[in-house]
């Protein structure tokens, strides 16, 4: 992000600057999908929001979030309503940020038709959110049409709530804070309870990819299938990338390979399965099962109706 030094009374020499008597407040939710916080200005609508893939990691079709925007883990999605930034052009590049005297040059924003609000991801190690702290004033100028002052009030307590909300749920499926982060309130400490990816399954997607596999939270799931004590690895394709390709190769028409990293095999030599999505549930046995749905090419009338069950050796279906 590019920092422009500037004073921001000279705005009001070329714009209208409008100032509301607002202050932000967090929102927060967990869906089963995702475990959501955003901070939030009604008016004029501004919100910062993260997510986390929720720890009961429902289907996102399940859910009605299969089509939101997403923010990577430890990033916040800007979003500004058209109210702020005229429609007529879907794109924009300048946009700046002041917070106090400093500008912060905005990435490229894209009006997001489906969300109907204007949005920008940011890392939350970018400069403008320690700007933010104690900051006295912040206006966005929208290239040469206007500025809007948003008021302050509420707007660190606010930022560090919604971080610690979804920085919990981060941690508990496999993403710890990086060094520059600082504490996660309330988080299990490494080995008391805190899911650590297996170096095998990543190691193991990277031989795959033939380089290295950026692999998504809504890609994986754990859950102890073999009864051992140890969680054992779901890997769904659907949501891995491997670099340097623009296609997914581990997928079909619609169902995509499933492995699955047995604890009881080192997570080496997975059991590799077909199909759209998969969820680890109890089973009638009072164990825990894995249930897989795909297209009726996959599982016909009821193909897929039993869950697998761990036998000692392999994953079989059992009502």
């Amino acid at each position: 992000m590019v920092l422009l030094r500037g004073v921001i009374i000279f705005l009001s020499v070329f714009f209208s600057t409008v100032a509301v008597a607002q202050s932000w407040s967090v929102r927060s939710d967990d869906n089963g999908g995702y475990a959501v916080a955003s901070v939030v200005l009604p008016v004029p609508s501004m919100s910062m929001t993260c997510h986390a893939r929720s720890v009961q990691n429902l289907p996102l079709m399940q859910t009605g979030w299969h089509e939101s925007s997403i923010a990577p883990p430890y990033q916040f999605i800007f979003g500004f309503s058209p109210d702020l930034i005229d429609t007529r052009v879907l794109a924009r590049d300048d946009l700046i940020l002041f917070v106090d005297q400093t500008g912060y040059q905005l990435p490229l924003t894209y009006w997001n038709e489906l969300e109907g609000e204007w949005e920008i991801t940011l890392p939350m190690s970018d400069p403008v959110f320690a700007a933010m702290n104690g900051a006295a004033r912040m206006v966005l100028q929208v290239g040469t049409e206007a500025a809007w002052e948003f008021p302050v009030a509420g707007l660190i307590t606010s930022l560090e709530q919604a971080r610690q909300y979804c920085a919990g749920t981060w941690v508990r499926t496999g993403f710890p804070p990086p060094a520059w982060f600082g504490p996660v309130a309330g988080a299990p400490k490494p080995g008391a309870g805190a899911f650590q990816l297996p170096s095998q399954v990543q190691a193991y997607a990277n031989g795959q990819c033939e380089g290295l596999a950026t692999i998504a939270p809504g890609a994986l799931q754990a859950g102890d299938l073999d009864g051992d004590g140890a969680p054992d690895v779901v890997l769904n394709w659907r949501e891995v990338t491997c670099a340097g390709q623009s296609f997914n190769g581990f997928c079909g028409a619609a169902n995509c390979s499933i492995d699955v990293f047995m604890s009881t095999r080192g997570y080496v030599q997975p059991v590799q399965m077909l199909g759209l999505s998969a969820g680890i549930g109890p089973h009638r046995t009072g164990r825990l099962a894995l249930a897989i749905s795909g297209t009726y090419g996959l599982c016909g009338e009821t193909g897929c109706d039993d869950p697998w069950v761990w036998n000692g050796a392999t994953l079989v279906q059992q009502p």
